[in-house]
C-alpha cells in the first residue's frame, strides 16, 4: 500500500514538472486561435521577470507597428503634396514626423510563460483592431472639428499674422490627421471620416500666404534724452531681417498688387553711459522691437524689449559693445515671440 501511494505522489510530480516545461505555441511563433491576425496585432518579448517581460512585448509591438506606420506616412505625405500641389518648403512649413516608437495605449499583455529550465519569462503582448479604430475615429473626430476652425480663422482674419498663425496650425492638424490615417491603414481599416482638404493642399496655402506677406523692418538709434533718431543700426536690421528669412518670410516691401500685405517691424535702440566712479566706463542699453499689422499705423501684435550694461576702459569701446549687445539681444527677443505666437493654440 506504501508503495502505491509513492507511486502516485510521484507520477503527479513527474505530471506536474512536464506542465511547467512545455512550452506553449505563442511563443514559437504560432498566434493562438483567440487572437487572430485578422483581429489582433501580436508581438512576442522575453525578460528576467513578469514585468520586465511586460514592457519587453509592448516594446516589441510598439516597434513594429512604428515601422509600418513611418511607412504609411511617407507614402500618404507624398499623395497628399501631389494632390494638393507641390510647394516651395520653408521651415516655417510643417514637416511630418513620427517617434521610433508609437504609443500604443491599447496594448494588452494577456499570456505570459516561464521556462523553468532558464527562468526567463515570455509574454505575448496584443493589441485590439477594433478598439483601436474606436480610438482613432474619437480622435479623429475632434481633430476635424479643430481643423475646420482653423481653416476659418486662416480665411476671415484680418490681420495676416493670424491669419498665417491659423494656417501654419491648419497644417499642423493635417499632419496629426495624416498620421492617424496611416495608424488606420496599418490596422487594415478606415476609421476616419474623409477631410475636405489634404495636408498638402494646407501646406500649398500656407506657402501662398507667405509669397503674399513682407515684413518692412526699420532699426534706428534714439537718443535717450530727446527721444530723436541719431541714425539707422544696420546690423540690428539685418538681424531681425536674417531671422524672418530664415523661418521663411519675405523681407522688404511687397510687390503692388491686391494681395500683397506688409508687416510694419520697427525697432529701437537707446545707448545711455552710466556714472559709476571708476576707471571703468559703463554704457547701458534699453531696446524695444514692435511687429504690427498691415500698414504702420496697425496695432502691434508682438512687442520685445530688451535691457542691458556693458562696460570697458575706453569710452568708444564700451559703447559699441553696448550697442552690439543690445542687438543681439533685442533680435533674438524678437524672433522668440514671433516663434512662439505662430506656435499659440
Amino acid at each position: 500500500m506504501l508503495h502505491r501511494f509513492s507511486a502516485i505522489v510521484l507520477a503527479v510530480i513527474l505530471s506536474g514538472c512536464a506542465t511547467m516545461s512545455s512550452q506553449p505555441g505563442w511563443v514559437n511563433g504560432e498566434r493562438p486561435p483567440e487572437y487572430s491576425k485578422k483581429n489582433f496585432v501580436t508581438a512576442i518579448g522575453t525578460g528576467d521577470g513578469f514585468e520586465a517581460a511586460q514592457v519587453a512585448a509592448k516594446a516589441e509591438l510598439s516597434r513594429v507597428f512604428s515601422a509600418e506606420l513611418k511607412s504609411e506616412i511617407e507614402l500618404i505625405d507624398q499623395e497628399s503634396v501631389v494632390a494638393g500641389q507641390t510647394t516651395t518648403r520653408s521651415d516655417i512649413l510643417v514637416n511630418t514626423k513620427i517617434s521610433t516608437m508609437a504609443e500604443l495605449q491599447g496594448a494588452e499583455v494577456p499570456l505570459h510563460w516561464r521556462d523553468a529550465k532558464t527562468g526567463d519569462v515570455w509574454a505575448l503582448a496584443v493589441l485590439n483592431k477594433r478598439k483601436e479604430c474606436l480610438r482613432i475615429r474619437s480622435e479623429g473626430r475632434d481633430l476635424l472639428t479643430r481643423l475646420d476652425a482653423l481653416a476659418s480663422d486662416s480665411r476671415s482674419q484680418e490681420n495676416p499674422l493670424v491669419a498665417i498663425r491659423a494656417s501654419l496650425q491648419a497644417a499642423q492638424v493635417g499632419a496629426e490627421l495624416d498620421t492617424l490615417q496611416a495608424r488606420s491603414r496599418v490596422l487594415g481599416s478606415q476609421c476616419l471620416t474623409s477631410r475636405s482638404i489634404s495636408t498638402g493642399a494646407l501646406k500649398t496655402q500656407v506657402d501662398r500666404a507667405l509669397r503674399r506677406l513682407s515684413f518692412v523692418v526699420s532699426a534706428l538709434e534714439i537718443d535717450p534724452r530727446s527721444g530723436q533718431t541719431i541714425g539707422p543700426l544696420p546690423q540690428l536690421r539685418e538681424r531681425i531681417a536674417g531671422n524672418l528669412t530664415d523661418m521663411g518670410f519675405a523681407v522688404g516691401p511687397a510687390r503692388d498688387g491686391e494681395e500683397a500685405r506688409n508687416i510694419a517691424v520697427n525697432a529701437r535702440l537707446r545707448l545711455s553711459r552710466v556714472r559709476r566712479g571708476t576707471d571703468w566706463i559703463e554704457y547701458r542699453w534699453e531696446g524695444s522691437a514692435e511687429m504690427g499689422s498691415a500698414g504702420s499705423t496697425g496695432p502691434a501684435i508682438i512687442a520685445a524689449e530688451s535691457e542691458g550694461a556693458e562696460s570697458h576702459p575706453e569710452d568708444s569701446t564700451a559703447r559699441l559693445r553696448a550697442r552690439r549687445k543690445g542687438e543681439i539681444d533685442l533680435s533674438r527677443q524678437l524672433d522668440t515671440l514671433l516663434k512662439a505666437f505662430l506656435a499659440e493654440g
